[in-house]
Parts: structure tokens; sequence; C-alpha cells
């Protein structure tokens, strides 16, 4: 009997190492890489699930993924205690101001922010005369409504009224279904939550915004000098991103595991919008690499010009997609 429970303890913590990379790490003799991410919300979902699932596992690498601010990471990474970052939008600016910062990969094609309204508004020019609210001047909310609305004709504070409402999505929400706003910019989940309650999603971001959210940027020093690691790193977010938009159960169950939507119609909604949200290649669009440049030269009061080889490196990114599509 004891040396029955002897083999299943054994059998239960080596199917514990395997599941967690933490375990077994060092017999299994994988690299550490150190990944620095803004949040773990729907557009690092892929990089959770390439740990979760042993996707850099199976590229020889253990990924710790650690949380915190954009400007930290970029920090951290540039004095070599991290690998990679994610945040795309600072590295853009980073790099246009001198630093050797590159990005390697996108994980999305575009924001996952949408204009959400009440039902009765069903066109951009029924907006004239209604609130809209936002989450603080110059916030990314109060930036993206205003582009929207201009982009249809609309003066901001004159056809269409801005309301500061400082705090979180769900105090907008909830503004929303008191009748307080007319409308507000709202990120995963919580605009498909407000879908749910019967608002309406009017425009996405993305067809406006096309710089991508979220991927893997690290510096010109670690591609020169490892090459490789960066190629499978690439590789494991590039599978991990496709095994989730075709595998709806499994991204439900990370989804509420990491954001605790445990609301069935609600994690549809959100894997319906993930299958258009996350890049099979990795590689950002001339357009929104024109707008990333555009928007860190207008930052930094740049006037020369500026090559996108200068703010990023995608010869990784598209060795992985050819070397994935080969497989399959």
């Amino acid at each position: 009997m004891n040396l029955i429970r002897f083999l299943t303890g054994a059998l239960i913590l080596f199917l514990m190492g395997l599941a967690h990379p933490a375990w077994g790490q060092q017999s299994a003799g994988l690299k550490r890489i150190r990944i620095g991410i803004p949040n773990r919300g729907i557009p690092n979902l892929g990089l959770l699930a390439g740990q979760r699932y042993g996707f850099f596992r199976a590229q020889g690498l253990d990924a710790e993924l650690i949380v915190m601010r954009p400007s930290i990471a970029l920090q951290t990474l540039m004095a070599g205690d991290l690998d990679y970052a994610t945040a795309l939008a600072s590295t853009a600016r980073a790099a246009v101001g001198g630093l050797p910062v590159r990005i390697l990969i996108a994980l999305t094609v575009g924001q996952d922010f949408s204009l959400v309204v009440r039902s009765d508004i069903r066109r951009m020019e029924d907006l004239k005369g209604k609130t809209l609210a936002t989450s603080g001047v110059g916030e990314f909310t109060d930036v993206g409504v205003r582009l929207v609305l201009k982009k249809y004709g609309l003066a901001p504070e004159v056809d269409v009224k801005l309301r500061v409402l400082f705090g979180n999505h769900p105090l907008r929400l909830t503004a929303l279904q008191a009748g307080q706003i007319d409308g507000t910019i709202m990120t995963m989940p919580y605009n498909k939550m407000a879908v749910k309650m019967g608002f309406r999603e009017l425009v996405h971001l993305r067809e406006f915004i096309k710089t991508p959210q979220g991927g893997l940027v690290t510096t010109v020093q670690k591609i020169r000098s490892e090459p490789d690691m960066i190629l499978r790193a690439v590789k494991a977010a590039l599978m991990a991103s496709r095994f989730l938009k075709e595998n709806k159960n499994e991204f439900v169950k990370l989804l509420e595991k990491e954001s605790g939507v445990n609301d069935a119609i609600v994690a549809g909604l959100i894997h319906e919008e993930i299958v258009k949200l996350y890049s099979d290649t990795g590689i950002v669009s001339d357009e929104a690499m024109h707008e990333f440049v555009a928007t860190s030269k207008e930052a930094l009061k740049v006037s020369r010009e500026v090559s996108f080889s200068e703010i990023a490196d995608f010869s990784f990114a598209r060795r992985a997609a050819s070397e994935l599509r080969e497989r399959r």
C-alpha cells in the first residue's frame, strides 16, 4: 500500500512538472526568459497560453511573465533584467528617441476597444447632442473618441459632449446602465458585457487606429547576441495565439482563469472578436507602421525621416510564420 501511495505521488509530481514550467525546469534544460506584460488581459492571453499550454516549453524556453507598467518594463528591459516587454507604442517612441530597442512581433492586428452606446443610437450621426464618457483628458478613451467623432464629421464638445468619469471601465458601464451617459469607449471584456446587457457596439477602434496592442519587443543587443532564442520565443507566441483562435473551449477556460469572465455568452462574444483581433503572422501592416512613426515623431517633436527598421525587426516573425506554414 505504501509503495502504491509513493508511486501515485511521484506520478502526480511528474505531471505537475509537465503542466507548470517552474517545476523540473533544470532537468528539462529549459532556457529561462522573463517577459514584462502590462496586465493579464485579453491582448496578452496569447503569451499566457504559451506559458500554460507548453508552447514556450516546446521551444526549450521557460517563460516567466511579470506584470509591470510599460514604462517600467522598458527601463527594466534596457537594464538587462527582462528579455522582452510587450508595449509596442512605447517601444516605437523610445526607438525614435534613440534607444536601441525594436518591435519583434505584434500579437494583435489592432485595438480591442469599441464605442458602446445606447441601443437606440444606430448611426454616428445619432450622437449629435448626446454625452459620451471618457476616463480623463489625454487618456486613450479620450483620444480614441475624439478621433472617431472627427472621422464622422462631429466636433467634440460642440456636437457631442464629453464627460470625464475618472476611474475604470466598470464605473463607466454603471453610468451607462443608469442613463447618466449615452456611450463610452470600453475594452474587452466590458464592451461585450455591455452588448449582453442590450447596448450596442457602434464602431470598433481598430477601424480607425491601426496600431496594434501587445507583442514582443527587445533590445538590439539581444537581437545580435541571441537570435535563436528570439526566433523560438516569437514562434511560441504565434503558436499560442493561433491555438486560442482555433480552440474556443480552451480560450474560454483561460479567459475565466485570468479575467474572471464566467458568462458563456460574454465569453463567446469575446472569442468571436479575438478570431479577428489576434494576428496570424505577427507582422505589422505598413499603414500601422506609418502610424507608429507619425505618432512617435509628433510626441517627441522629431522632424527627421524615420525608417521602419529603426523601430521594428520583423525578420523573426517572417521566418517563424514561414516555418509554421510548412508544418501544416
